[in-house]
């Protein structure tokens, strides 16, 4: 994934349609769990790179924000709080443990009432540069829960190479996981969801969420409703938590001139446990 907004400060979106091979290892560290309890039958749908109130009209139940655009959360969302990011390049946070503290206490973030969880970093070995990535998210994580012990709250890490699902497997909460099937001039190939589902499997992830291909930029084309009925479907096969959309706007794209999309979004964030029917010739 990459985000448009500058404070996302990311661009990597190269593996994120591809299922890359090798290793990175399993962590021999514990998983970070912290008492976090997902509400039984609770699905969760984010709007990624808005914060514009007519996502609540399409069923998302969160919105992608940061600490200062909290209190701008319409009554009927909650909040899924950007901290900064992950610098890739120099395998360091964007922000420090101190400025971390500094906006929690700023915008009171653990008494905003909106606030749902917290999204820790984007892809943050997806360039294979910094091995100890997975340790420095897991550090991060425990940083949040120890200033929000709100066990209702959750901390996210979205990981693009199933390569490394294994190493960031219980470094935050909820790991997000995307996965874009259709690529420009070409079908959509119906394997890689699949496949990536039986990775997260082999790799022990139980708490994970998809992420949804709604955006046209370089290799990736915007999809059909059929297609992202397609793609649904074989998540809805799975054991996900929810779904992020990305995104709402993306590199001049907006998914408001896509009505067609957003009424299969809006279907499935209306009602996600009833089933899309899989793609034709796909693989379940």
């Amino acid at each position: 994934m990459a985000y448009l907004h500058a404070r996302r400060g990311t661009v990597a979106l190269v593996a994120a349609g591809l299922l890359l091979v090798g290793s990175c290892g399993p962590t021999t560290e514990p998983p970070v769990r912290a008492g976090y309890a997902p509400v039984p039958g609770e699905f969760l749908s984010v709007a990624l790179n808005t914060t514009d109130p007519a996502t609540e009209r399409y069923g998302y139940s969160l919105v992608d924000v940061t600490p200062d655009e909290v209190a701008s959360v319409t009554t009927g969302q909650r909040a899924l709080v950007w901290l900064g990011g992950y610098d890739k390049k120099r395998c360091r946070w964007n922000w420090t443990d101190a400025e971390v503290g500094r906006r929690f206490a700023r915008y009171d973030l653990v008494d905003a009432a909106r606030v749902s969880g917290y999204f820790i970093a984007d892809e943050p070995n997806t360039d294979l540069n910094c091995p100890g990535a997975a340790a420095d998210v897991r550090a991060r994580a425990a940083l949040v829960r120890s200033l929000d012990p709100n066990t209702s709250r959750f901390t996210m890490v979205n990981v693009d190479r199933p390569d490394h699902f294994a190493a960031f497997r219980g470094t935050t909460d909820v790991m997000s996981v995307n996965v874009y099937p259709c690529l420009a001039g070409e079908p959509c190939d119906w394997s890689k969801i699949p496949r990536t589902l039986d990775r997260l499997r082999e790799a022990g992830v139980t708490r994970y969420v998809g992420m949804l291909q709604a955006f046209s930029f370089e290799q990736w084309r915007w999809p059909t409703a059929d297609e992202l009925t397609g793609m649904i479907a074989q998540w809805q096969r799975s054991d996900w938590l929810g779904q992020l959309t990305f995104s709402w706007e993306y590199k001049g794209g907006e998914l408001t001139d896509h009505p067609e999309l957003l009424r299969v979004l809006k279907r499935l964030n209306d009602a996600p446990h009833e089933l899309f029917p899989l793609p034709s010739g796909g693989p379940a």
